[in-house]
This record gives structure tokens, sequence and C-alpha cells, in this order.
């Protein structure tokens, strides 16, 4: 059964004509390269699902199979297929093992988050094929741990990739938006699922929330307005450190 929610979608804008036509196609690859039978899932997530995209959005995937085996097939259909579309195509997912267990499996993308952290997002997560999965049946850990793990990828695996060019400035701002999802959790509110109202929902005009927003909306090549963003970034993840531990 496909659920083409976006068809109850009032005046979409040519990205998101687009952005359905992409992700039209990545439910047809995966089909295609991925036995049935090991698919449980396939959902689709992001700024389509948020209706925020912008012209540097990816249609972003998250396919649920029920062996790691399979995750290697999602980083080869990654790499042949992400560019062939426009919007680009994001092929991601996790193994019921990982679920379960909180784990990674050598098999998939290092630089996926964690898997509670897709458990307790599967609410915002919209399902395209398969069987929709239940979080009470996986594991969610709690708010701290999620945190602290957010904060030690972003200085092991994003900051690092950023400084070696191989994450993008605006990689670096959409994962901001998650680290500051985090901290609003961790101090026990109920933060909104959208960059905008997040933003709104922040009444500290110095919080580094709004500098990524702004970055988000008109996002720059200025080495400078980049360079001290970092810096700031790079303090907000200190501050971080001291709270959650």
């Amino acid at each position: 059964m496909v659920n083409e929610f976006w068809k109850d979608w009032k005046r979409k804008t040519k990205l998101e004509e687009s952005a359905i036509q992409s992700l039209k196609s990545a439910k047809k690859i995966i089909l295609q390269n991925i036995p049935k039978n090991e698919i449980i899932a396939i959902y689709v997530k992001g700024s389509f699902v948020r209706r925020e995209m912008n012209k540097k959005s990816d249609v972003d995937t998250s396919i649920i199979l029920k062996h790691s085996k399979w995750l290697s097939k999602l980083k080869t259909l990654q790499k042949r297929y992400r560019k062939e579309f426009k919007p680009n195509l994001e092929f991601t997912g996790y193994s019921l093992w990982e679920l379960k267990n909180n784990k990674k499996s050598r098999t998939g993308k290092a630089d996926r988050a964690s898997p509670s952290r897709a458990v307790q997002h599967l609410e915002h997560y919209k399902l395209i094929y398969g069987q929709a999965l239940k979080k009470e049946e996986f594991y969610q850990g709690d708010d701290t741990k999620r945190l602290r793990a957010l904060v030690r990828t972003f200085k092991t695996l994003f900051l690092p990739g950023y400084k070696k060019k191989e994450i993008g400035f605006s990689g670096i701002v959409k994962q901001t938006f998650w680290l500051v999802e985090n901290e609003q959790k961790f101090k026990g509110n109920n933060p909104p699922h959208h960059f905008g109202k997040l933003a709104k929902s922040i009444k500290d005009k110095n919080h580094i929330i709004h500098d990524t927003l702004r970055f988000r909306k008109k996002p720059t090549k200025d080495k400078k307005l980049r360079s001290l963003y970092i810096k700031k970034l790079k303090t907000y993840l200190k501050g971080l450190e001291k709270i959650h531990n």
C-alpha cells in the first residue's frame, strides 16, 4: 500500500513537485534493489515532510530492514543514485537489530543518527511503503544520553568532516537544529519538530538557533560569517557538555 500523503497538500511549490517525483523514483529504486521480504518499511522524513524545503534540501528516505547485511546496499544506492535526481536523494536506514539494541552495524553508514534518535522521531516520519513501526517495541534511550551522543558526534564527526570539506556548511546548519532540539528535550521542554517553529519557541535572541535559522533561510558563502558561526557553535557545544555532565 502506498501512502501518498502529499496529495492533501494545497498549493505545492515547484520544488515540492520535483521532490515528489524524486521520492517516487527513490521508492522504485529501493524496491528494485532490495528483496521485498527484507523491507519492513520505507519512510520519508526531513524538510520535505515538514514542508520546509529549500534549494539545497534532499529528499530523505529511511528504510527499515530485517537484517543488517542489507544496509550496505543502501550505501551503494546512495553512491549510485544520490545526484541523479533533483532534489537529490538520501538513502539511509536501520535494521531491526539496530533499533532494538541502539547499536549501529558496521554495514551501515557511519554518519547516521543513533538508532534511538530515529525511534524517537518515528512520529514525524511518513510511511510510503510497508508496515509502520511502533516506538514502544524498540529501544528509546533517554534525553541525556541522546544529547551526549549528539555532542560527541559533532566533535568527532561533523566538525572534523566540515574542516576536511567532507560535510558542507549547510549540513552543519541542518544538524545544529537537531542539536538544539535535543537540548530543549533535555531541559524538559517539548520543542516543535520544525525549524522555524523551534527558533520561534526560544526567546533568547543570542541563542545559536536564530543564527542557524538565518543561514538555513539564506545560505552564505562568506568565509568570515561561516567562521564566526562555527566559532559560536563550538562555544555552544562546550556549554552543552557542562550541562549534561
